[in-house]
């Protein structure tokens, strides 16, 4: 499948928006010594990573996967998923449950959802909103009568 220059554009700001992520998450954790440490192990990274995995389905040319919706849910099911097994006691990308963790999981979700939908639009020319998935009428032929 031969990528256009458009898709291409898109990717690259998407991967500009996700190693930044990606080293943040890494870079953190239990020794983290840097600035409001249980800010950024335990909401921020909640709020990020959510958003940076909406971002890697941007990239998807799987056209179920155009519509926002069908992203985020996607995303927040998967990010709730995560916090589940941590209240079950499976420890999946961490050991510790918190019900906050729904709620930045859900921001993190909606600031995607909003710069996919509103914000990258109007800022790249390459960049077209994910449209909603709505069912379509079925085509009313006037020769059928």
């Amino acid at each position: 499948m031969k990528a256009t220059r458009k898709s291409i554009r898109k990717r690259v700001v998407i991967i500009g928006m996700v190693i930044p992520i990606a080293l943040l998450h890494f870079l953190t954790g239990e020794n983290n010594r840097g600035p409001y440490p249980e800010f950024v192990n335990g909401y921020l990274l909640n709020i990020l990573v959510p958003l940076a995995f909406y971002f890697l389905l941007c990239a998807s040319e799987f056209s179920l996967l155009r519509p926002w919706i069908v992203k985020s849910v996607l995303v927040f099911g998967a990010a709730s998923f995560v916090e589940i097994a941590q209240f079950l006691g499976v420890p999946i990308f961490g050991q510790t449950f918190d019900p906050i963790d729904f709620i930045m999981s859900g921001i993190g979700v909606i600031f995607a959802v909003i710069l996919d939908a509103v914000v990258f639009p109007r800022i790249f020319d390459f960049w077209t909103p994910s449209p909603v998935a709505l069912p379509q009428p079925p085509e009313s032929s006037a020769q059928s009568r």
